[in-house]
């Protein structure tokens, strides 16, 4: 392909990725759908909680999510309107649907050497109305995708010229995507060999530079977990983390093989269209037999990824780690919904796998016309989808799963906090734990230098003990460590104003310092 077409070519994907993406961002912004997920909502406040903090600083990242998003966002999360909308983590996602396009179409064109690859990949992600709802929320996987498929594009490149830019920005990709989800990390390592194995010259100086690269993301964070709160793996079993997290895991996966993987590919299905990942799975097992070929180097790039990002999840679930829930998984329950989003990363590479397969079966109608029936199959085939999650094509846009479980979430456990919230008055400091916080902040619009939370040792913990007569304010709910060391004092010395309790949660309660 001439390099003018080419040149024309990304600028068409980046308009129409842009037209896309800026449009439904604005209609879900203006229906307020985008600020919804308490995760989103956690996401924009750390951001914004750097530097509007009672005591700002690197250490209101937190253990548990990876920091580059929060920092990403942090520049955009100082405008108070960015930061109120969430429209400063949502611009971040805007801008990885855009550069996702891009990547997802110059990955399919050099791979195959097909521009109807490139362009097909394109198509089946930019036009999947589900993705296109996710990728206008302050989520953390837009980011991953992001950096996937810039970690993919770099390495097909590398594997065609073995440049050393070419390295580099895969290396940086590999890095950004382990400070991004831990995911990143299984990909990063996967990375690693495949460096190890595809390189032609310098092979281990090339495997030593780019490794070096992609485990500086786990070890800086390892390091910052023991600096700041004194366990460099306190990210793995802290307070919010994974392995603490019960929420779903009693129908959960865990040490069950098969079901776990058949969990994941419904929740992949959901997430990227069944007929689109039945594609996938065809351009999957092509592949596997292009690696037999002279041309296998960039091949195993794409499958590499694909399977280090899809076997993550399903050790996860097969190890109790994680849990994911759609709608008619669980029995005699047509409305659990949990963590539907982590099928989204995989679309990466589905994508182009299932542009491949189309590619494929097309050039071969040409001599066997009966091979068209293939491109038929997704429509004979099962829909893994759950029929309880089936949705319209509307609904996929405006009404879906990703949506749907941040308005459960509001109406399931929130809504004691949000009462409380309204009742909080407009001056003086906040005694509470972050998980209300975010609540309480969303919605009340509370600046967050307000709060002292658990985050504020040289204040919280005192406090437990004797509450710092700084503060004006304590949140509650009962069964929690503030309440377990100062609710029976609070209920005696300080001034009830407001106590609210939902199903799913202890009695809230909102005390006021007496004057």
């Amino acid at each position: 392909m001439e390099h003018g077409d080419q040149n024309k070519d990304h600028r068409l994907v980046a308009v129409i990725a842009a037209l896309i993406i800026v449009n439904a961002f604005l209609l879900f912004l203006s229906r307020d759908q985008t600020y919804v997920h308490i995760d989103a909502i956690a996401h924009v406040n750390k951001a914004r909680g750097l530097f509007d903090n009672f005591e700002p600083g690197l250490r209101n990242l937190g253990t548990v999510w990876l920091p580059l998003p929060h920092l990403l966002a942090a520049p955009l999360a100082a405008v108070d309107s960015l930061w109120r909308s969430g429209a400063a983590g949502s611009f971040i996602s805007l801008i990885c649907f855009i550069g996702t396009s891009l990547f997802l179409f110059s990955t399919g064109t050099l791979w195959t050497g097909s521009r109807v690859v490139g362009w097909v990949a394109f198509m089946l992600f930019a036009l999947n109305p589900r993705l296109i709802y996710f990728f206008t929320t302050p989520e953390n996987e837009p980011l991953m995708i992001f950096c996937t498929t810039g970690l993919v594009y770099y390495m097909v490149r590398w594997t065609h010229d073995e440049s050393w830019h070419d390295l580099a920005l895969a290396a940086l990709f590999a890095f950004a995507g382990t400070w991004t989800r831990y995911e990143g990390w299984a990909l990063a390592a996967a990375a690693c060999f495949v460096v190890l194995i595809v390189t032609r010259e310098r092979r281990i100086v090339a495997t030593v530079l780019f490794t070096g690269a992609a485990v500086t993301g786990p070890m800086l964070w390892m390091l910052f977990n023991m600096v700041y709160f004194d366990d460099p793996l306190m990210f793995a079993y802290g307070i919010g983390s994974a392995e603490v997290n019960s929420t779903g895991k009693l129908f959960g996966t865990s040490g069950k093989a098969l079901e776990s993987f058949v969990r994941y590919f419904m929740d992949v299905a959901y997430s990227l269209n069944g007929g689109v990942l039945w594609l996938s799975v065809g351009g999957f097992i092509f592949a596997l037999l292009v690696l037999r070929h002279k041309h296998w180097r960039p091949t195993l790039v794409v499958l590499a990824a694909c399977v280090a990002v899809f076997g993550f999840y399903v050790l996860n679930l097969y190890n109790g780690n994680i849990s994911i829930l759609l709608p008619g998984i669980v029995p005699n329950d047509a409305q659990s919904t949990y963590n539907v989003r982590y099928g989204t990363v995989m679309a990466a590479t589905v994508p182009l796998l299932a542009a491949l397969f189309v590619f494929v079966v097309w050039r071969q109608v040409e001599h066997r016309r009966a091979l068209a029936l293939l491109m038929l199959a997704p429509l004979v085939l099962p829909d893994p989808v759950p029929a309880a999650s089936h949705e319209s094509i509307e609904r996929q846009f405006t009404r879906n799963l990703f949506y749907t479980e941040a308005i459960h979430n509001q109406s399931f456990w929130m809504p004691p906090f949000i009462e409380i919230a309204r009742q909080v008055g407009d001056s003086g400091l906040i005694m509470t734990n972050t998980r209300i916080v975010h609540v309480v902040v969303w919605a009340k619009r509370i600046p967050m230098g307000r709060f002292v939370t658990e985050m504020n040792q040289d204040v919280w913990g005192p406090s437990l003990n004797a509450i710092d007569p700084r503060i004006g304010w304590a949140i509650t709910e009962e069964g929690d460590q503030l309440w377990h060391a100062q609710g029976k004092w609070l209920e005696k010395n300080w001034i009830e104003v407001a106590s609210a309790k939902a199903e799913a949660t202890g009695r809230v309660h909102l005390y006021r310092k007496p004057d």
